[in-house]
């Protein structure tokens, strides 16, 4: 099984090594920033529900945009789109812990809402240009599980870095602060591999057609969106706070919780690097939907556990199975569509799930500070089960 994966790297195209390299450095920014801003937040005395709805304004943006940067990408050189990447999304973060000026906070979540743009409709359409049929789906599960290596760098990083400013004598707030920085530097070393990156554009098109064409059928694309919306929607109400969570149910510190978010990432790389192997003997949908089946009763046990331990066991195994088969989800609707439509359908897909979880998000703080944990654990594990639903009854078939 993992010999595939060796075999397939040794042939793999310099691009694709590239465009890991880099997305190892942007994830490892973006872990630091995700796991320690919220922290941050409550520090300086923010509730959740300002928590949430600034993640909103970065995730709205980004949804709002996605499609009009799938076009654009399909016409001009990407290299220029993967390079600006992490130096918008490094001054809009710089911005976002400048100060406590609220109108100033949601004006750099905006600007990264904007920098998160262009890898969502590059990094799928550029694995399947410069991957073979056979290699795909170890790719595409590779990429995701990349972001989780530099996640689980990040988180380790992140929990410690806030203790060393402290021993050093800084306060709460700017420990946090400074970590941020250190992270947001580590992810503008991403330009050095983007800039390597030789494919000009994510699919040649004939300039006879106008620039919002679309190739394959809106059914199909909409069809390809639904599922993927109903999961965001479940995710946002409980994803976001999962750090929370611990802080306020067990009273863990930076550093335990850099360590538990470092622990699970490592059990999902192993989930996804298992996910092609098992697709490869029961298909891709397949896989998908009994991962994420698996993957409802220990949200349950999350919103109703007071175990420290069963909540830990519960928070990896959810995570694991639930992220497991979605780069095969990603992987599928690309091969649905044609070349010229995969920017559009990646982007599609993830304003989608960006929109929904966005939306949510902003509900699920305020749930939690009205009612607890267990109602949006609750409800992110009915949206999950109406997915799987979804997937057999629209992708099944095409499977077959």
């Amino acid at each position: 099984m993992f010999g595939d994966y060796m075999r397939f790297i040794k042939g793999a195209h310099r691009d694709v090594l590239f465009f890991l390299g880099g997305g190892f450095l942007v994830g490892f920014a973006m872990t630091g920033f995700n796991l320690l801003f919220n922290l941050y937040m409550k520090e300086a005395g923010f509730g959740e529900g300002t928590i949430g709805s600034l993640l909103s304004a970065q995730v709205f943006t980004t949804a709002l945009l996605t499609l009009p940067a799938a076009f654009v990408v399909r016409r001009f050189r990407i290299k220029l789109f993967l390079m600006l990447m992490p130096i918008i999304g490094g001054i809009g973060q710089a911005i976002v812990i400048s100060g406590f000026v609220v109108p100033r906070m949601y004006a750099g979540m905006v600007v990264v809402g904007i920098a998160s743009v262009f890898r969502s409709v590059i990094g799928g359409p550029l694995l399947m240009e410069r991957t073979s049929a056979e290699a795909r789906a170890h790719f595409f599960s590779l990429n995701f599980a990349v972001g989780l290596l530099s996640g689980i760098t990040g988180n380790l990083v992140a929990g410690s870095l806030p203790h060393l400013f402290s021993r050093l004598g800084y306060d709460a707030v700017s420990g946090y602060r400074y970590a941020i920085l250190i992270h947001l530097a580590v992810g503008a070393m991403s330009v050095l591999f983007y800039s390597r990156v030789k494919l000009r554009r994510i699919a040649e098109i004939s300039n006879d057609n106008g620039f919002f064409h679309i190739h394959s059928s809106p059914w199909l694309i909409v069809m390809l969106i639904i599922p993927p919306l109903i999961v965001g929607l479940g995710a946002g109400l409980t994803v976001p706070f999962l750090n929370l969570y611990f802080r306020d149910r067990f009273s863990l510190s930076s550093r335990s919780i850099g360590a538990l978010f470092a622990t699970v990432q490592f059990a999902m790389v192993t989930g996804l690097l298992i996910a092609p192997w098992i697709a490869k003997r029961i298909g891709k949908i397949r896989t998908v939907m009994l991962s994420q089946l698996l993957s409802v009763p220990f949200l349950l046990v999350l919103g109703l556990s007071f175990s420290f331990p069963l909540s830990v066991v519960a928070f990896v195994a959810r995570a694991t199975l639930m992220n497991m088969a979605q780069p095969l989800i990603t992987n599928f609707a690309l091969e649905q569509v044609a070349p010229a439509d995969r920017s559009l359908i990646s982007g599609a897909m993830n304003v989608a799930w960006l929109s929904a979880w966005g939306m949510s998000a902003n509900i699920g703080g305020r749930l939690i500070e009205s009612y607890g944990y267990l109602l949006p654990f609750t409800i992110t594990a009915i949206c999950y089960v109406i997915s799987t639903l979804l997937y057999g009854i629209l992708y099944l078939p095409k499977e077959s």
